[in-house]
């Protein structure tokens, strides 16, 4: 794997990280067929505990899947891709790039 390419799949472990954990893919898929929801929301569809919920939604905003807009005394959560989803193509990008590179040497 050559040093560009190694370099944009490091950025994407901690997004890979953060959605190892089913909880974590089960807030995604909700906020996904929902939309914008408060924790209140969020815990109500979930077997998890109001702070085990926020715990998961911080550690899905840190990697930039999900951000929050207060509104009155209310924090929605919502699914922010662009930042996750950039770093994904670029990694796809990079692979599609060396394996074509590889190819091409093998044909040589």
């Amino acid at each position: 794997m050559d040093q560009k390419t190694l370099h944009s799949f490091r950025e994407c472990i901690p997004v890979f990280q953060a959605l190892l954990d089913p909880h974590r893919q089960d807030i995604v898929a909700l906020l996904s067929e929902k939309g914008r929801l408060t924790v209140k929301e969020i815990v109500a569809s979930s077997a998890l505990s109001r702070s085990a919920i926020s715990h998961h939604l911080q550690t899905l905003k840190i990697v930039g899947i999900v951000s929050a807009t207060k509104i009155g005394t209310e924090q929605f959560y919502q699914l922010h891709l662009t930042e996750a989803t950039n770093q994904l193509k670029t990694l796809v990008a990079n692979l599609e790039e060396e394996l074509s590179l590889e190819a091409e040497h093998e044909h040589d």
